[in-house]
Order: structure tokens, then C-alpha cells, then sequence
């Protein structure tokens, strides 16, 4: 076995391993596109780093093994694609993270990494390098069939404009997976929509949804300020986006994820018809870093 650094040459290959991969719940990883296409896309912006942000293992010229780095640079933060192995065992896994590890502590405070429980080789290599467990969350999914459309309109519903952005900031949580900046730059893609609810001149609430692959629709945040919260805007934003997506989009399913300890926002997902379909586990391992660093992009 011998691992090197992802190579554009490569991308079409790992960009069809890495599908095949987690399409498995026993492979399965949090982050990772699921669409072939952009899996490529994604895997190509970590070639176009300085430093290595993407190692692959190969026997002879078969995969055996990825890792990946996706940098948050402003929440000084990285989430790992894997590590991957085909292998049982630790040797790919251990190889993978060494190479890994070394950009990581150098440039980062802290690295995550997510996983279905039934990925063991993850799970176990969590534990061995004292990773925290630090969230469990529930995704739900609604198929189309079972969607159930409301005839009220809702005109307080409208996407977010620029002098909007810095309410949004104040709602948006500091520890969500994407910046309030972040959200934004990716809600101006086509298949991903950014909407608030609007009331009394101010953003009382607010959804981020993205279109996965062609049929697929993901609602990525749903949140609505303490003081108006009980008064169905939560609701209406749900209606709104499903609308959108099976209506609009032809999405045929649409997921939500709900921390495990959040039942109030569970049984209102229930309520409208989402079911559970699988339980995401997301760990977490700090480092001190030298706040000097700064990884070039």
C-alpha cells in the first residue's frame, strides 16, 4: 500500500470510489456529496490548496482508502471526507490520518468528523484519538407522496436581501457547520434558496434549504427568534420550502436533521410527516495552534 496526495488526474476515479462508498452505511461519512458530479467538485477545490488537503491509499492501481480536509477558515475549524478504508483494520485508516494530521494541527483549532453509527472502523478511530463525542442528531426525511400541501399563502415569507444579513447573523447559531457568510455565498446557487419571514420591518425567522443532486432536497437550518417563536413561523417556513422543493424543484424526498435532545422541533417535523430514517454521530478533537499560521487559498 502506498498513500499520496489526491491528484487532478485522479478526480473522476475517487469522485466514483468515494460514491460507492457512501452510498454503505458501514462507510458511511457526514459532508460528502452525494451526487457524483459534485463529490468531484468538491474533492477538486481541495486540490486547489498549497497544502495538501486530500491523501488517497492505493494497492497496486486499486483504492483502498481517502481521507479529506474541508477547511472553515473562519471558524478556524476542518471537517474530514473519512478516513475510507476497504480494508479491515487500521493500517489504511492510520496511514491516511498521518498524513492528514500533520496539515490539521498546523493550520487548525479543531477537527470534526461525522459518521453513522454503523461505520465501526470510524467510530473505533474516533476512539482511539480521543475525538469527543459532542452531537447525535436525527435525520428525518418526507416523501413527496406524503406531503400534504396547505392552501394558506404566506406572504411574510421572502428571500433574504443584503440589508437583511446582519439580522440574520444575530439568528444564525455561531456553532452551525456553515458562517452566516458561508450560507450566504452558497444560497446564491441556483438549486439552494435562503428565505425569511418578515415581520413588523424585521427578520423574525429564517430557512436554508439546498437541492442535493436532482431529487433530493436537504433543509439545512430552520431558526426563529426566542421572542417569536410559538406563533407558527417555524411552520410557515417548513411549508414554504417543501412547497418549493416537490413543487418547484420535483424533488421526490426532502431531509431535516434535529439534534436528539431537541423534542419540540422533532414532533413538530413528525407532526408535518418527516420520519426518522437514521441517527448521525459527530465528533470532535481540539488543538492548540499557533494563531500566526494561515493556510494560503
Amino acid at each position: 500500500m502506498h498513500i499520496q496526495e489526491l491528484e487532478v488526474k485522479q478526480l473522476h476515479t475517487v469522485a466514483e470510489w468515494l460514491h460507492g462508498m457512501n452510498e454503505q452505511d458501514k462507510h458511511y461519512v457526514a459532508w460528502l456529496a452525494s451526487d457524483p458530479n459534485e463529490i468531484f467538485e468538491q474533492i477538486w477545490t481541495l486540490t486547489q490548496f498549497h497544502e495538501p488537503l486530500a491523501f488517497v491509499a492505493w494497492e497496486d492501481e486499486e483504492i483502498v482508502g481517502f481521507i479529506g480536509i474541508l477547511p472553515f477558515f473562519e471558524q478556524k475549524l476542518c471537517r474530514l471526507l473519512g478516513p475510507y478504508s476497504l480494508k479491515k483494520g487500521t493500517e489504511v485508516i492510520e496511514g491516511l490520518w498521518d498524513k492528514a494530521s500533520l496539515t490539521i494541527q498546523l493550520h487548525f483549532d479543531a477537527v470534526k468528523v461525522a459518521c453513522f453509527k454503523a461505520n465501526n472502523d470510524l467510530v473505533a478511530f474516533a476512539g482511539r484519538h480521543q475525538f469527543n463525542l459532542y452531537n447525535i442528531e436525527k435525520t428525518l426525511a418526507l416523501h413527496h407522496s406524503r406531503f400534504s400541501p396547505s392552501t394558506k399563502k404566506e406572504e411574510s415569507i421572502e428571500e433574504i436581501q443584503e440589508h437583511e444579513h446582519k439580522e440574520l447573523d444575530e439568528l444564525h447559531p455561531s456553532g452551525a457547520y456553515y458562517t452566516t457568510n458561508e450560507m450566504i455565498d452558497l444560497s446564491e446557487k441556483h438549486t439552494n434558496k435562503l428565505w425569511g419571514y418578515k415581520s413588523d420591518g424585521s427578520l423574525k425567522g429564517y430557512l436554508y434549504f439546498e437541492l442535493v443532486g436532482t431529487d433530493e432536497g436537504e433543509i439545512c437550518f430552520v431558526n426563529v427568534h426566542p421572542s417569536a417563536r410559538d406563533r407558527g413561523i417555524g411552520s410557515a417556513l417548513l411549508e414554504h420550502a417543501l412547497q418549493y422543493a416537490f413543487y418547484v424543484y420535483k424533488a421526490e424526498i426532502v431531509t431535516i436533521s434535529v439534534r436528539t435532545n431537541n423534542e419540540q422541533a422533532e414532533k413538530l417535523y413528525k407532526n408535518i410527516g418527516f420520519a426518522e430514517i437514521n441517527t448521525i454521530y459527530a465528533y470532535e478533537k481540539e488543538f492548540g495552534v499557533d494563531p500566526s499560521n494561515t493556510l494560503l487559498h
